[in-house]
């Protein structure tokens, strides 16, 4: 199941923007650990502000599938 990993296939990067102060971070594969779920990435990321949940988009976005 990789829909939930947090570069799951297809995805080349994240943006990474507090709820609060609207601080962002783009990110890289390289930069987090390998198998990273969205919910374990969620549960460690803290911002410079102090508080937690972050918003994430992921990049490139899933192209919508139509029948």
């Amino acid at each position: 199941m990789t829909d939930d990993l947090l570069f799951a296939p297809g995805v080349t990067s994240i943006q990474v923007k507090c709820w609060d102060c609207g601080h962002t971070v783009l990110m890289t594969p390289d930069q987090v650990p390998a198998g990273l779920t969205d919910h374990e990435f969620e549960k460690r990321a803290v911002c410079r502000c102090g508080t937690g949940w972050p918003q994430i988009t992921k990049y490139p976005k899933k192209m919508p599938m139509s029948m």
